[in-house]
């Protein structure tokens, strides 16, 4: 499997993007940006949307991506998944509730 890189806002969560009337309005945050497997970014869909049809909507969205590159984003959102959950427990209680929402959202699309 041959990994194409791109350019990746590399800390792409809910907390870094921007809504207005409940549409995505703009992404802040770009200080971590890099070029990597797009897989990283993807796993924010199920860190972002509540709902199972918008995840499926967003990934459809992006044209060319490979079932592989899916599951890994997969693969990538339980890890950020536990990681916010892990630290949140910790000391920071908004990263605790992204975690379990995206550990929830993950279960939830039966993957």
């Amino acid at each position: 499997m041959t990994l194409k890189h791109k350019w990746l806002h590399g800390d792409l969560h809910p907390r870094n993007i921007l809504v207005e009337n409940g549409a995505i309005a703009g992404i802040i945050d770009w200080g971590d940006i890099t070029s990597g497997d797009i897989a990283t970014d993807l796993a924010s869909i199920w860190m972002l949307f509540s709902e199972p049809k918008a995840r499926s909507q967003a990934l459809a969205e992006y044209s060319n991506v490979s079932e592989a590159t899916i599951q890994c984003a997969l693969g990538w959102a339980i890890l950020f998944g536990v990681m916010l959950l892990d630290t949140g427990l910790v000391d920071n209680p908004r990263h605790a509730i992204m975690g379990e929402k995206t550990l929830h959202r993950v279960s939830q699309d039966g993957w």
